[in-house]
């Protein structure tokens, strides 16, 4: 019995909702879209890898092992209907996809930053439209102009996005995603109903350029062991990931997050939609821990919120954990079921060859309802029209 036949035995095949999946660029179309400014190490490892005899090897084989194929030969990575072929082949009722530039370009404060920004837009909208929106290209956003920002929102929300992605490596426009002066933004997003997100790599950490902002900052990693790569040159892994780089992941976005909550964003905008993506999950509980502790001592001298932070966090907020964090041991300490989501990070390597069966070894181990919300329901909220 071949894997895709297994997979197709699943209960929820064809209904599951991927909150992670990525989307490539030719070497040529890459440089021409972002320029040096968000092509950066990918286009260096694509330019020297499209063509070899590794690539054409893989991009054969990639219809009868779609999950084993990684980067640019896999099925779909650069096409739109090579993609929805691949999603039906993963059992995947729709996809959301995110850039796989360097993304400094959502960080540096330049023109050139920024007209890479609305150069890609214009790219992930064509491409979603040619899906019919059922894999759907997210938009990126630079942050350092407000202005710009805000029409730059305007203008792909007009064009049909369904969804845009944020840097988080400094405060946006020189303060905290909290700040009044971002209202009308999120205001924009909530009343278009369309997701928000932070995605891996939102905080820098994976550049090495000196112009490019990163929070932690990059001295913390001046060690040899913490620079150690586990993925080199590898197709679909072309980030260099080490130590540093894992444990720290998730510290830019937990900051905008504690911002955006204890700052009250989601209280004045209930209906705001919004992802942290591959950032794992395994942060978020002791995080929520932490805001409801902070908020019941704040209560005592006045300040008050109109819910908890961990129950703004449920309504309003969704994570991909990685199959490799103990979902049952997260969902049994701080509960929250509801905030777990099914991801492949497709085509990218980290997302292994079997995400279904990686996940299900978590999911089977929970309540009955689990493993359906966290395949199926549980992402519809960055799927608002599902």
């Amino acid at each position: 019995m071949t894997a895709l036949a297994v997979q197709n035995s699943d209960p929820f095949w064809g209904q599951m909702l991927d909150c992670d999946g990525h989307l490539y660029m030719e070497p040529d179309a890459l440089l021409d879209l972002v320029g040096y400014v968000g092509a950066g190490f990918i286009y260096n490892f694509l330019r020297t890898y499209v063509g070899s005899e590794e690539d054409l090897k893989n991009r054969a084989r990639n219809r009868d092992e779609v999950f084993a194929v990684k980067g640019i030969s896999a099925l779909g990575a650069c096409d739109p209907e090579g993609r929805l072929e691949a999603m039906d082949r993963m059992g995947i009722r729709a996809q959301l996809l995110f850039p796989n530039t360097s993304s400094a370009e959502q960080r540096i404060d330049s023109d050139a930053a920024r007209a890479a920004c609305r150069a890609y837009n214009d790219f992930a909208l064509d491409w979603t439209r040619r899906t019919g929106g059922r894999a759907r290209a997210v938009c990126e956003l630079n942050l350092n102009d407000i202005k710009w920002a805000t029409e730059e929102l305007a203008r792909v929300l007009k064009g049909g996005a369904r969804g845009v992605t944020l840097p988080a490596a400094s405060p946006p426009g020189g303060v905290s995603p909290a700040n009044e002066m971002w209202d009308p933004f999120w205001r924009m997003l909530e009343e278009a109903n369309v997701p928000a997100f932070l995605h891996l790599g939102a905080g820098g950490i994976m550049s090495t350029l000196p112009s490019d902002p990163m929070l932690p900052p990059r001295a913390w990693a001046d060690a040899k062991n913490l620079r150690a790569a586990t993925f080199v040159n590898r197709p679909g892994g072309e980030e260099a990931i080490g130590p540093f780089y894992f444990l720290t992941a998730h510290l830019s976005v937990e900051v905008w997050l504690q911002g955006m909550i204890m700052g009250k964003v989601f209280e004045r905008f209930p209906k705001l939609r919004f992802g942290v993506i591959e950032c794992g999950g395994s942060w978020a509980g002791p995080m929520c821990e932490r805001m409801d502790y902070f908020a019941e001592l704040m209560g005592k001298v006045g300040v008050r919120y109109d819910l908890k932070p961990s129950e703004f966090f449920r309504r309003n907020v969704r994570v991909t954990p990685f199959w490799h964090e103990d979902l049952k041991q997260m969902v049994d300490r701080f509960g929250m079921e509801e905030i777990y989501c099914y991801n492949t990070d497709y085509p990218h390597l980290e997302g292994s060859k079997d995400p279904i069966g990686k996940f299900r070894k978590w999911t089977d181990r929970t309540s009955d309802s689990f493993s359906r919300d966290f395949f199926c329901e549980n992402g519809k909220l960055l799927f608002p029209d599902l």
